[in-house]
């Protein structure tokens, strides 16, 4: 009976709490939707909180309640994850309220927004460049920022995200016995990455292909591209004397003559 009793009882202040909610989004009593849009934004009722704070910048974007519905909007969306909607409070935040102290995080988080929408390496990465970018501009803003190191951290993170993907740009290029285009994407890939961890693993792609391409050439490009093996050999064999590779690679251009 007791079990029977409170759950009646909870059911009743979840049906009044709802009513008294749909009450307030219809009314036009502007302080009790600040109120009770702030009340359900600490809950983390961010869903039934946007609504109410939507309300009330609209009608009071001047105020300091306006200021703060903005910025919470902004947050409220992050926190659920719907990252482009977030993205459409934060970047004009600091527009509105150039004066705000909210201003800093509004364009950390802004800047999060972007990093959240850089897809998995597989996919274009157009997200992840527009990501680095932001987190740029947020240090050339805020110089002093505490989250400077995060950023950097972050920074580190999408450029190795850019980095595999052009490494296996190359790969799909060697699988495919693609030699030309393997050839071309490894040495932009050493040129662009000169501290990559996939550089041993390049130098190599990009030695088989080219020995394939002066093994398949015919006569009057034959020298030309048996001479560039040898150049690329000699390179790699300079910056990796004690490869794994070396000794696979040097059987492999030998055969050339």
């Amino acid at each position: 009976m007791r079990i029977l009793y409170t759950s009646l009882v909870a059911i009743s202040l979840t049906l009044s709490a709802c009513s008294e909610y749909a009450k307030v989004v219809k009314n036009d009593d502007y302080k009790r939707k600040y109120e009770l849009g702030v009340k359900l934004y600490d809950k983390e009722e961010y869903i039934k909180s946007i609504a109410l704070l939507e309300q009330v910048y609209q009608r009071t974007p001047k105020t300091p309640e306006g200021e703060n519905s903005y910025y919470s909007l902004g947050v409220a969306n992050y926190r659920l994850g719907d990252y482009y909607t977030a993205q459409y409070y934060l970047a004009s935040f600091g527009d509105k309220y150039p004066s705000s102290t909210k201003r800093e995080e509004t364009s950390f988080l802004y800047a999060l927004c972007a990093v959240n929408n850089s897809p998995t390496s597989s996919l274009d990465q157009a997200e992840t460049e527009t990501a680095l970018n932001e987190l740029q501009l947020f240090i050339y803003k805020f110089p002093q920022s505490e989250k400077i190191d995060t950023c950097n951290k972050l920074m580190d993170q999408l450029r190795f995200k850019l980095q595999f993907k052009d490494y296996e740009s190359v790969r799909v290029y060697d699988r495919t016995e693609n030699y030309k285009a393997a050839i071309v994407t490894s040495e932009t890939f050493l040129k662009e990455y000169p501290g990559s961890i996939y550089r041993e693993k390049v130098w190599k792609i990009l030695i088989n292909n080219s020995f394939q391409l002066a093994k398949h050439s015919v006569e009057d490009k034959k020298k030309e591209r048996i001479d560039k093996t040898m150049e690329r050999y000699s390179k790699f064999a300079l910056e990796f004397p004690k490869s794994e590779y070396s000794e696979e690679l040097k059987n492999l251009v030998g055969r050339l003559y």
